[in-house]
Formats: C-alpha cells, structure tokens, sequence
C-alpha cells in the first residue's frame, strides 16, 4: 500500500495560507502553533512513521496548487498498479464541533469505502473529546464543497487510487485542543494509520 499524504493550505503558490487559526493560548495572536497548516504534520507524520515501520509506503505533498498534487498522487497510483494508494488530503476542522469527519467525492465508490474504514477507525479508537465519526459524500454545489475539491481531481486517476479529505478533530474546541501536538496528535495518528491498514487490506 502507498499512502499520499498532502499537507493542503500549506506550500500554495499563491502565497500563505495557514488554514483555520485558533488563539489557543489567548495572547491576542495566531502563532504558528495554532494554525491548521502547521498542526496537521503532528498526526499525518504519526501516522506515516507507523505505516513505514510496518512495511508500507508514504508520501508527503506539501507544494503546488491541489490540481498539480492530485496529478502527482495520480501518477504515483498509475506507476503502481498492483498496489492500492490512499490520497488524504489532511485538514483540521474548525467551527465548535465534535466529531471527526471524512469527506469524500461523491462520484468515487473506492473514495467512498476508504472514508468509511477510517471513520470506523477512529470510532473504535474512541479518541477524548471526539464524540462521533461520520462520512460525507462532497459535490461542487453542496454544504460539504469545501471537502470536495480537495481531492476532485483525484477522481480522474486509475482504478488503484482513492481520495478522501481528512478533518480528524476541530482546532476551536476545547475539548479536541489536546490532540494538536504531543500524544494527542500521537492518538490521532494512530487511529488513521489503524484505518488505512484496515483499506490496505481489504477489509
């Protein structure tokens, strides 16, 4: 299995983007350390180092326009038929929630299938503060867009490759605030690794 993971808002040729800012120590300013670009390595490169140990490979996008990583996750898949490679697009949610949510184009079965092992990954983890796993099929019209054209252009890949848009936990929640570093990204990490192994295998 090869996994792609790419660090979105991050590496934009259009210029910074830090993605969701939460004032998690209330000094008035967004730091580095509270800002969703700079937060999701905490869990994808957890995630990463579990997979490689255990003998599967990953990859980390972190530049160019999302329409020139997803060709570059496409290309990894069509130079790897006989293996199955998962694109997240990995995010960190905001908006006062409580759940992880895994959103996937609503026109891809495999993207649909590997949303769905996650979700239940994390819901048998039973992560602190996470109260539900869901999935969400993305469209360029509904409430779940924003979801959808990170990964649309995965969709236009071989057969091997499927997508989905990673928003494991929410920055502006208290109760998620502990997996942002440390061993709660470490807990995080774990339970998407735990899911793509799970995809990986068919299961």
């Amino acid at each position: 299995m090869i996994v792609v993971f790419d660090r979105q808002h991050f590496g934009k040729p259009s210029g910074p983007d830090p993605g969701a800012q939460v004032d998690l120590n209330n000094d008035g300013q967004f730091g580095t350390g509270e800002q969703e670009a700079n937060l999701t390595p905490f869990y994808y490169l957890a995630a990463r180092r579990i997979l490689e140990k255990l003998g599967h490979s990953a990859v980390v996008l972190d530049n160019g326009w999302y329409s020139s990583r997803h060709k570059k996750a496409n290309a990894i898949a069509r130079a790897n038929p006989h293996q199955r490679v998962a694109y997240c697009a990995c995010h960190i949610n905001a908006g006062a929630g409580n759940y992880a949510a895994f959103i996937h184009d609503e026109r891809s079965v495999g993207g649909k299938r590997l949303a769905s092992v996650l979700a239940g990954a994390f819901a048998d983890a039973k992560i602190s503060g996470i109260r539900k796993s869901i999935t969400r099929a993305g469209n360029a019209t509904n409430v779940w867009k924003r979801g959808y054209y990170t990964i649309k252009g995965i969709r236009s890949g071989p057969a091997n490759i499927s997508g989905v848009c990673l928003e494991p936990y929410f920055l502006d929640t208290e109760a998620h605030q502990h997996l942002t570093t440390g061993e709660g990204a470490q807990t995080v990490g774990e339970a998407l690794a735990n899911g793509l192994i799970r995809w990986g295998a068919g299961v």
